[in-house]
Order: structure tokens, then C-alpha cells, then sequence
């Protein structure tokens, strides 16, 4: 599981008490409401980080996403997402004789071999019918059912930077949580 933490910049609170002294009601609805459009913002970006780094299919991965939003009584919102690793087959593959191909970060389908040579291929039948998998050594047993990263793991990447694009996100969020706020103060105003 992958979670990421963003705070409300003390001048911004400030500002926000500031101008709502008297009506303090006002104060936690605007900051729940700048949260909330900022965990939206925020799912947007990891979601198109995915389609431009990944191949993993668009309902696999926001299926393992989700947002726990902001309450007047609870002002922080959470993206969650769990999941084991993934199969192959749910990324970019091919098939052909000579041994499966797989593209897992939009870099180009690549042969999948192991440092014994042994080149990937789908199972026949059996328990791992359909699977992609690759002998572990020369011996025809055991075999091996590949896996990529799981969602979250991806998540943790794209936020970071190191996939999808974007770069670092925390600086954006950070920058939008802010914005969000002046927005919802001159909103209510």
C-alpha cells in the first residue's frame, strides 16, 4: 500500500482564520473543499502518469486507486491504492515462437530471458495454463510465473518522478493545495 502525505502551509491557515474569524464554519468548509479539489487534481496526474509510462490497462490500474476525501469534522484526504504484483499478460505482450516480449514502461517490447538464457513462454494447461512463465534454470521444473510491479508500487514511482512525465509531484500538489485555497476563500467572500 502507498500513501503520500501533503499539508496545509501554516500562512495559508493563518489567511484562511484570518479572514473567517467570524464565521469559523466558513474556515473548515473552504479548507475541506480546497483539499478535496486538490485529491482530485492529484488522482488526475497519477492517473495520465500512468498512461504516459505504463502499459497496464487503464481499469486495472484506477480499480486499485481510490480517495478518501476530506469531512468538516476530518480535513485530510487520502489516495490509497493496494494491490499485489502484477502478471505480464496484463501489459503490453507478444507472442512469437523464439520467446515472449514484453513492454511493461512503455520503453519497446524487450525479450524476456533470464541470466540462465532461458527465454519466456506461455504455459500450456495446467495450474499456470495461459500464464507467462520462464524455466529458473536449464531443467525443464521448476517454472516461474512472471510479475511485474503492483499498483502501488507504480503510484510511488509516478509520484516520485521516475515514471510517467511529470516529474516530482509533491511540489505541484503543494503548489495546488495552495491555489485551491485562495480560490475557495474568494469564493465564499
Amino acid at each position: 500500500m502507498s500513501s503520500f502525505y501533503i499539508e496545509v502551509d501554516k500562512n495559508d491557515l493563518k489567511y484562511v482564520q484570518k479572514k473567517f474569524r467570524d464565521a469559523p464554519q466558513n474556515a473548515t468548509r473552504v479548507l475541506r473543499n480546497a483539499i478535496n479539489q486538490t485529491a482530485t487534481v492529484a488522482n488526475r496526474k497519477i492517473r495520465s502518469g500512468r498512461s504516459a509510462g505504463y502499459t497496464i490497462k487503464a481499469g486495472a490500474f484506477n480499480g486499485e486507486i481510490k480517495i478518501q476525501r476530506a469531512t468538516l469534522g476530518h480535513l485530510d484526504a487520502t489516495i490509497k491504492s493496494q494491490g499485489r504484483p502484477r502478471t505480464i499478460q496484463q501489459f503490453k505482450i507478444s507472442k512469437p515462437k523464439s520467446g515472449v516480449r514484453a513492454d511493461i514502461t512503455k520503453s519497446g517490447l524487450k525479450r524476456l530471458v533470464n541470466s540462465a538464457g532461458a527465454a519466456a513462454f506461455v504455459a500450456p494447461g495446467g495450474t499456470a495454463g495461459g500464464l507467462i512463465v520462464q524455466r529458473e534454470t536449464k531443467a525443464r521444473y521448476p517454472l516461474k510465473v512472471l510479475h511485474s510491479n503492483s499498483v502501488p508500487k507504480m503510484v510511488e514511482k509516478i509520484y516520485q518522478g521516475e515514471r510517467g512525465g511529470q516529474g516530482d509531484l509533491q511540489p505541484f500538489i503543494e503548489k495546488t493545495l495552495h491555489d485551491k485555497v485562495q480560490e475557495q476563500v474568494k469564493k465564499i467572500l
